[in-house]
Order: C-alpha cells, then structure tokens, then sequence
C-alpha cells in the first residue's frame, strides 16, 4: 500500500514511462489472446504508447524541475530533449520496419516489445540520479540490444552476433559495476549523483575509477554495431 501511495505521489513525473509500461503489458495480453496473423493491433498498439508519451512529455515542458522516488528520478527540460529524441527514433523505428519483417516472416511481438522496452529503459536513463537507477536503466537499454543482434535466429550471422555481444556486455557490466562501486565508496556510501560529485576529491592515483565507469558505460553501448 506504501508502494501504491507513493506512486500516485510522484506519478506525474513518471507519466510518459507509466504509458509505455501500460503498452508493453497490453501487448503481452493481446499475444496471448488474439490470433498471431492479425498484427494491425501490435502496431496500432505500440504506436499509440509511444504518441501518447511524446505527447504528455512534450505537456511537461513548462513543469518546474523535480527530483522525485526519494532522490532516485528527476525531470528537467534538459532530461526531456533526450527523452523526445529517443521517444522520436523508436516512433520512427516501427513503420520503417514493418516492410522487412512482413519479408522475412519474423515474429511482430518480439520486436515491438523489444522496442517499447529498449525505449522505457532509455527514458529512465536520461532522468537517472543515483547510480542504482543508471545501472539498471542501462542494463534494460544494452539487454534490449542483445535481444536485437539475435532478432533474426534463422541467421548464423546473427547468432554469432547475439554471442558476441552478450560477451562483451557482460565483461562491460562487470568494469562499470567495478567503478560505480568505487564511486560508492570514495563519496561516503552516496547513491545519488549529486551527492557523490559533491564528496569526491580526485587525487592523482584515483582517476582510474571514473574512468572505470566512463569505460564501461562507453564500451556498453559501442558494441553493439561492432558485433553485428
């Protein structure tokens, strides 16, 4: 019930990334009850989450900054240009893909939610402040692309794509994991990362841990297209 409360509390600031969980449930329910050859509704259904979000994020923008969930999420107009940009490309992604999955007879669902998810996982990265919460966003975004390299399973190209990748993800999420840890430490156990720029002091011999985090962050998202 305290969980509850407090999501009606701060769910405002959260409210375009609530319209994508909402989409991303509403598929799920729909593959498991409709037939799999009617795909109108999966696209109907994720372009409508993704308008609907553009749209309350762009009623947003006049909205005073916030940091809310106890210092976890804020939400200034610097995070929603990064959020509209990402919320732009995957609305862009959907009809420019449809010609090719029709071709290669690929399943609809798998892409869409990976999609929908890759997009929510992005938006909670752009509005990230505590290290916690950027782990995590990020994870979902670079698990979403794993998925992606290995959409096409009747390609070896692209089995040894998804190998490939899930490899290197793993060896970048065990050095990012590594500095944000540091980071932890050196700030006086500080999460949030305002907190941590605050209680650093960067001697010479610990400028190896920021560049851990910044490494593995960098690596993350780099190898992707490298592997495909």
């Amino acid at each position: 019930m305290k969980e509850f409360h407090l999501l009606l509390f701060y769910g405002s600031s959260i409210f375009p990334e609530c319209i994508l969980i909402f989409g991303l449930f509403l598929l799920l329910v729909i593959n498991f009850i409709s037939d799999q050859k009617k795909t109108t509704w999966f696209y109907f259904i994720s372009l409508t989450s993704l308008v609907l979000s553009t749209t309350f994020l762009l009623f947003q923008w006049r909205e005073e900054p916030t940091i809310s969930f106890f210092g976890n999420f804020q939400t200034n107009n610097f995070n929603k240009i990064f959020q509209f940009l990402i919320l732009l490309c995957s609305t862009l992604c959907i009809p420019l893909f449809v010609e090719y999955i029709q071709c290669t007879e690929m399943a609809v669902t798998e892409f869409l939610l990976f999609i929908l998810t890759a997009t929510l996982g992005g938006m909670f990265l752009c509005g990230a402040n505590d290290v916690t919460t950027v782990f995590v966003s990020l994870e979902c975004l670079s698990l979403c692309s794993y998925l992606f390299s290995g959409y096409t399973k009747r390609d070896v190209r692209s089995n040894e794509a998804i190998m490939k990748y899930l490899l290197m993800g793993g060896t970048s999420s065990s050095i990012l994991i590594y500095g944000l840890s540091w980071l932890y430490g050196l700030s006086g156990r500080e999460c949030e990362l305002q907190e941590i720029a605050n209680g650093l002091i960067f001697p010479l011999a610990e400028l190896s841990i920021p560049i851990h985090s910044i490494f593995g962050s960098i690596l993350k998202e780099k190898i992707g297209p490298s592997s495909i």
